[in-house]
């Protein structure tokens, strides 16, 4: 019986997060879009396949509430910067490509770090590289690579270490082109 149910629901938490996904998007609690959700839930964590990693533990709770504030908070401010830059009267922007070197090595870490930087208006993740060195970004607008990219390593990859635990790599150095 614990085979079977694994089997079909692989990934409980997974199943219950797209099925209460699904009736939030659509705002309707009736009975066909609760079962439509629910078959959502039911179908693609097994169409997913086996995870190829081990889960990353949260190590401090309080530090990863903490970060997610700071993320909204940088929204919210990144979103007024990037209008006044491209709608204020001195539109001439410095776009580049920034090499960010990576201290964290766990997928699911390089992830929340890539995810967060292209949540941030004004900078976009385009690339990781398949040994997981290093992430090419996107910058809207930079007027120093280096200051920029140490931003981004001590504003949210520091934290994101503290959040999984991960050892800390004092490495802060990246590139640009």
């Amino acid at each position: 019986m614990n085979a079977f149910l694994k089997k079909i629901l692989p990934r409980p938490l997974l199943s219950l997060s797209l099925a209460l996904l699904w009736l939030l998007l659509n705002n309707s609690l009736s009975t066909g879009q609760i079962l439509l959700g629910l078959l959502i839930g039911l179908a693609i964590p097994p169409a997913l396949g086996p995870r190829d990693t081990a889960p990353l533990p949260i190590r401090r709770p309080v530090a990863l509430l903490g970060y997610v504030l700071l993320v909204i908070r940088d929204i919210v401010v990144a979103n007024f910067i990037v209008a006044r830059q491209v709608l204020g009267r001195n539109a001439a922007l410095k776009s580049q490509f920034l090499i960010v070197p990576l201290s964290v090595r766990h997928p699911t870490a390089i992830s929340l770090f890539a995810s967060t930087i292209t949540l941030t208006p004004g900078t976009v993740s385009c690339e990781i590289a398949a040994d997981r060195s290093h992430l090419i970004v996107h910058a809207l607008h930079t007027d120093d690579a280096d200051d920029e990219i140490a931003g981004m390593k001590d504003r949210y990859e520091r934290r994101i270490q503290r959040i999984f635990g991960e050892t800390e790599d004092t490495s802060m150095k990246g590139a640009h082109s």
